[in-house]
């Protein structure tokens, strides 16, 4: 393949024996177990979440150690096994004037909503005394503050944008990782010629409009993406460059297997693992996939930026918003707080998680070669202006689920044209030419 002149990022080729999810675990309560410190006022601690995937239960385990340790009472308010169930029943506790101290949910959800309906309680005192201006990029900041005031805490970030790729594949392919959207069509022409699918690709909604982002910063670069997908300018999205981006969209098609539109990005990952296909464009999360394949012996994987013509940064946030609480349980709520902002936590639970820490001071030695050359990215693009967010994280969920249909209609149907998209699209951010 042919050389670029595009400065890129490293291509990473990850060690064989990541540090298992259960070792890091311990870890982590062996952390919290000796640092913990008992605050003069305990309380009671309400945390609405859905973290109950066999993942989290360390990271749970640790943090409700942490509270206990600061002589607060830690009590889940429940919310099921999905971000929905926990936002309807926050919905119900916010209407009957009992909210939780804390709920885990997208920012935009406590800026766009419990915001304007004055729920949303204050932990900027907290943010200042800890300067967290400093320790998290500005776009992240932004994404949890409401009116200028911190309202949640940040937990994990994920880059999007990344590439996953079946390093065997492409050795018989005789290609290397490519780093622009022209050396990913020759790559995925030399793979489809040993008779391997070049994309693994599920196809479902979500995972349409995240394939879109990934196009759209890689050809367009992020002051476009920033216009057309955060602002939602219709200047921009009726522009060349998004017909453009849709046209490569399409073209992606092409090399996936059509014959199964729409899995799970698991399933789609677990092609990649058993050499059905080569490549995977997916978000951080898929990482841990990979890397249990590769512990397992079954996978030799690569890492990669997506195709970009400039180095660039789309980030994913889980974060866990505060709510208005009577006096006496607001020191558990700040205590909650500081903590999942800490260094430490932020490090163990990350390691157990399979995320990136949000901090820019974050040490990442601890973590496999695939999440450092994310976290150098992330601070890259934090310097320069390029680390840009999801349409999950800066866009209302509704119009992100109409737009979801959209893109998948659009993927779905060769005979729709762009610009039919793009008025669609237009149309369902309610904003005017």
């Amino acid at each position: 393949m042919s050389g670029s002149s595009v400065t890129k990022e490293p291509i990473l080729t990850p060690p064989r024996n990541p540090l298992r999810s259960c070792t890091r675990a311990a870890i982590l309560l062996a952390t919290l177990a000796c640092g913990g410190v008992r605050t003069a006022m305990a309380a009671e601690l309400e945390v609405l979440h859905y973290w109950t995937g066999g993942e989290y239960a360390g990271a749970l385990t640790l943090l409700h150690g942490r509270m206990a340790e600061q002589g607060h009472d830690w009590r889940d308010a429940g919310g099921g096994d999905a971000q929905a169930d926990a936002i309807t029943l926050l919905r119900k506790r916010i209407a009957a004037g009992n909210p939780p101290a804390a709920a885990q949910m997208m920012p935009v959800d406590a800026i766009g909503q419990w915001g304007r309906q004055g729920a949303l309680g204050g932990i900027d005192r907290l943010a200042r005394d800890e300067g967290w201006d400093k320790l998290l990029p500005a776009a992240v900041a932004a994404t949890l503050k409401y009116r200028g005031s911190y309202v949640a805490v940040p937990v994990h970030v994920h880059r999007n944008n990344w590439l996953w790729m079946n390093a065997a594949v492409l050795a018989r392919a005789g290609v290397r990782a490519p780093g622009t959207w022209q050396e990913f069509f020759a790559a995925a022409e030399a793979i489809r010629r040993i008779g391997v699918v070049p994309l693994a690709h599920g196809g479902q909604p979500w995972q349409n409009l995240h394939l879109l982002e990934t196009v759209v910063l890689g050809s367009a670069g992020p002051a476009f993406y920033r216009r057309a997908l955060v602002e939602l300018d219709p200047a921009a999205l009726a522009s060349p460059d998004m017909e453009r981006a849709l046209q490569t969209f399409r073209r992606l098609k092409r090399y996936t297997d059509i014959r199964r539109p729409e899995r799970d990005w698991t399933t789609a990952s677990q092609e990649v693992i058993r050499g059905v296909a080569g490549m995977q464009l997916m978000g951080e999360w898929a990482g841990p996939v990979f890397a249990d394949a590769q512990a397992a012996g079954r996978l030799d994987y690569a890492c990669a930026a997506a195709p970009a013509s400039a180095p660039s940064y789309i980030f994913a946030l889980d974060s866990v918003v505060t709510f208005k609480v009577a006096a006496a349980k607001a020191p558990a709520q700040r205590d909650f707080a500081s903590a999942l902002m800490s260094p430490p936590v932020q490090r163990q639970l990350n390691l157990a998680k399979g995320a990136l820490p949000v901090r820019l001071d974050a040490d990442l030695a601890p973590f496999g070669r695939c999440a450092q050359a994310s976290g150098a990215a992330y601070r890259l693009a934090a310097r320069g202006g390029t680390l840009v967010p999801s349409m999950g994280v800066a866009v209302a969920p509704a119009v992100v689920e109409a737009l979801q249909a959209i893109v998948t209609d659009y993927w779905r149907d060769d005979r729709m044209a762009p610009r039919t998209v793009v008025a669609r699209m237009i149309a369902a951010t309610g904003r005017r030419p």
